[in-house]
């Protein structure tokens, strides 16, 4: 007898929510890389528009986040010029998200401080699966050992990661 209900990866893959959050003020990523990313995140599932964090008093990133909207993700203007104020909104915005259901499968981090080891604990504990890309060369080592080395991805290597992938 077979089980009919039995999903296949690639329908779990289809089924699966996916949330993307990015702290522009720590991984800047040129115009092939995000769409590499963007496109590495919609091969995961069900990609919920991603959200970017910036602040719009730096003209960089304003820059920065118009482009990336022209992709599809959604701004979030952080203009706190406090310290870490953008990476507390992005760990406020992210607990919120998740603690209410339904709620995302998967969420894929762009950072790269060790500010967010607490949001990947959480998320963790909520049973999420967290991927992570930053800078391999600046990322927080604790960083990487909370999510592990298979859900931690250089994003100098999107390309070779997405080969296959249509950016």
């Amino acid at each position: 007898m077979t089980d009919n209900h039995r999903t296949t990866a690639k329908q779990k893959s289809q089924s699966q929510r996916v949330a993307m959050s990015w702290d522009t003020q720590n991984v800047y990523l040129n115009q092939d890389q995000a769409e590499f990313l963007l496109a590495f995140a919609k091969s995961q599932g069900r990609l919920e528009p991603p959200k970017i964090y910036y602040n719009s008093q730096h003209k960089n990133q304003v820059n920065d986040k118009n482009r990336l909207e022209k992709l599809g993700c959604i701004g979030v203007d952080v203009r706190d010029s406090a310290k870490n104020s953008l990476d507390k909104q992005l760990v406020f915005d992210c607990s919120k998200r998740f603690a209410i259901k339904p709620s995302p499968d998967l969420i894929i981090l762009v950072l790269g401080d060790r500010d967010f080891a607490g949001l990947i604990t959480f998320l963790k504990a909520l049973r999420i699966t967290v991927i992570v890309f930053a800078r391999r060369k600046s990322a927080s080592k604790k960083l990487i050992n909370l999510v592990g080395e298979d859900n931690f991805h250089d994003v100098d290597e999107l390309s070779s990661l997405c080969a296959g992938l249509k950016p």
